[in-house]
């Protein structure tokens, strides 16, 4: 193998194996990449832990071809701390029987494992495949993971449901997930060949790694792939990266979520998303180390949030409001909850239907002009109110 690359492409292909490479491997070649040259003259770099697969192919100069198992870590960190830019040669050297790595006046040389002992990755076959925009699409999933649970001992629940829809003639996919105490639902337009896709649940970790890849500032088209098990995305980056990411879907079965947001709560208060974010955030600081409880004070033109801590004090702020309802309502909630929704809305406005101090709460932006990309509703459930 002899070949060269510019640092600046092969630091981020090497950064995006790195984040699948556990830390600790049972299998010690799960720690390498597969480093290896394409037909059409260009390298590829391969990583896998088993239930993720990431390779990237990227341009560069190859004098003569090659494959061999590199230890991702070490190439990850001499990459990086090489010259911005500079161009990094990779070449077989017989005589120490190892990789010689150099750029400028550095040379490193790398112990190799032979390129058949990394996990072979068998060819899946996608019946489902379409197209979405990036920027859409990252919106789309950053929103609906507010509500994705944490707690692994729920595995159904560790991860994004995406299931087909067609709302009024319209196909969209929907993106829901939900930890229990809180619902995020995200719809947006999909391509019809979507609507052969069977409802799938993608992990928590395929989602952190999935959103990594994505850059949410350009418009260029992901392509997704689904089979009956697994889920592919594959893009070309701005910098010429074709990078194609693969995971193991969740066998479960998602709950069912709509009649939690079907539901006929008559009361509604609006008020402004800005106002309100910075009242919480304010309200809340004195809160956030116990029980994270804030009281929201409903009337008709006003908005009152009060937290309580008996360890650190308390805090009171009054807001504008509009609330339909002729009778005051008092109603409790977790402030970290609300905070990481409302955080998410972009609209000046935002609309939150109520029913009583004990029943779940919807909460969506509140949309006046063109309809937006990504459509979003989510449903909180409410906790004890707290006296003072």
């Amino acid at each position: 193998m002899k070949l060269t690359v510019n640092q600046k492409v092969l630091e981020k292909a090497l950064a995006h194996a790195t984040w699948i490479i556990e830390k600790k491997q049972a299998v010690p070649v799960l720690g390498y990449i597969l480093f290896a040259t394409t037909p059409d003259k260009r390298l590829s770099i391969t990583a896998t832990n088993m239930d993720m697969t990431i390779n990237d192919v990227l341009d560069c100069q190859v004098v003569e071809d090659g494959q061999y198992c590199l230890p991702a870590g070490l190439l990850h960190d001499i990459t990086r701390k090489m010259s911005p830019g500079s161009n990094v040669t990779f070449e077989f050297d017989k005589s120490a029987n190892s990789i010689k790595m150099t750029s400028d006046r550095a040379s490193f040389s790398i112990h190799y494992i032979e390129a058949d002992s990394f996990p072979p990755i068998a060819a899946m076959d996608y019946p489902v495949s379409f197209q979405m925009n990036t920027k859409t699409f990252k919106k789309a999933i950053d929103v609906a993971k507010v509500a994705m649970l944490l707690d692994n001992t729920r595995f159904h629940l560790n991860g994004i449901h995406w299931h087909y829809e067609n709302d009024l003639g319209q196909n969209k996919i929907c993106f829901v997930a939900t930890d229990l105490f809180r619902i995020s639902c995200v719809s947006t337009s999909a391509p019809a060949i979507a609507q052969k896709m069977e409802p799938i649940i993608v992990s928590k970790r395929a989602v952190w790694e999935m959103l990594k890849l994505i850059d949410g500032s350009s418009d260029e088209e992901l392509k997704i792939s689904i089979s009956e098990n697994r889920i592919l995305f594959s893009l070309v980056t701005s910098d010429g990266i074709l990078s194609e990411f693969s995971s193991r879907l969740i066998n479960g079965t998602f709950p069912e979520y709509k009649a939690a947001l079907n539901v006929s709560n008559d009361k509604v208060l609006e008020v402004n998303t800005k106002d309100f974010v910075a009242a919480l955030d304010r309200v809340s600081t004195v809160v956030m180390d116990s029980t994270s409880s804030v009281k929201l004070e409903i009337s008709r033109d006003k908005l009152t949030l009060t937290g309580i801590s008996r360890e650190l004090g308390s805090a009171t702020e009054e807001i504008d409001a509009s609330f339909n309802a002729f009778e005051p309502l008092e109603i409790c909630f977790n402030s970290r909850f609300l905070l990481e929704i409302l955080r998410e809305i972009e609209t000046p406005q935002v609309t939150i239907l109520l029913a009583e101090s004990k029943s779940s709460t919807i909460i969506k932006p509140t949309v006046t002009g063109a309809v937006p990309v990504v459509d979003m509703c989510f449903a909180v459930m409410p906790i004890e109110v707290v006296n003072s």
